[in-house]
């Protein structure tokens, strides 16, 4: 805190100058914007109850989440804030003090030291609720969460997009590659007789790749060919000519 509150004058005490001065004089206060997050008061001051029109008015913010203070009370800092800043807006303030209150400057205090470990926990809190590792998010956007501030935070929340990217399959590279160079991946044969069974050579090979994969078990070996094609199967026999080469380019991708 780059700044000491003994040097700023209170509400209270310019509130003290206000009725010795003052006694049948007015302060008027009203919410002037609420929601779950912040509020805003304004306050008017007048010098006799009587009056028409304030000689003075002044508004004042608090966050919900700018401190642990606030979280209970952001209401009636607001609104206290609202009134020494309506004070000295008139004449109330020290000609040995600052304009501001010591309660509007303790709201910057607040902001000051809460304001950087609440951004890192809020980054933390997304990143658990999506499934992310928010270290190593931050590690690959170059961001220290320890000295987080808000010019980092477009750094970080692109990185967080970016990991929650699906992730391309062997698939879609395979696509990708082929729409950005045509030339570049050889027009497969066209199959004769794609819906008749696959060729002993092709069921060979088929079984080859897999086992080189680590998938030994005929069960296994059956599931993952149902799983490329995308339908039942009850044996490696039952694949077609058409399918047993789509099977072979997945499994030459993978």
């Amino acid at each position: 805190m780059r700044f000491n509150l003994d040097n700023y004058e209170t509400v209270e005490s310019r509130l003290a100058k206000f009725w010795e001065e003052y006694p049948n004089g007015q302060i008027f206060t009203q919410i002037h914007h609420y929601d779950d997050n912040k509020v805003v008061f304004k306050a008017e001051v007048y010098k006799d109850i009587t009056d028409p029109r304030p000689v003075a008015t002044g508004f004042a913010e608090e966050v919900r989440d700018a401190s642990p203070v606030n979280r209970t009370s952001f209401v009636e800092n607001a609104e206290t804030s609202a009134i020494g800043r309506c004070l000295s807006n008139w004449k109330y303030q020290s000609k040995n003090a600052p304009r501001p209150s010591r309660e509007e400057m303790a709201k910057v205090a607040r902001m000051t030291e809460v304001k950087q470990p609440d951004l890192a926990a809020k980054f933390r809190e997304a990143c658990t609720s999506k499934g992310l590792d928010a270290d190593k998010i931050a590690a690959e956007a170059g961001v220290d969460l320890g000295s987080l501030t808000e010019e980092k935070m477009p750094a970080l929340r692109d990185a967080f997009k970016k990991a929650q990217e699906p992730k391309p399959t062997p698939e879609t590279l395979v696509e990708q590659v082929t729409a950005a160079f045509p030339g570049a991946v050889e027009e497969k044969p066209e199959i004769k007789d794609p819906e008749s069974p696959a060729t002993p050579s092709q069921i060979a090979k088929i079984r080859a790749m897999l086992n080189a994969k680590g998938i030994q078990p005929m069960g296994e070996k059956i599931d993952k060919c149902a799983e490329i094609i995308d339908r039942p199967l009850s044996r490696m026999e039952n694949i077609k000519k058409g399918e047993a080469s789509r099977i072979i380019e997945v499994l030459e991708v993978r």
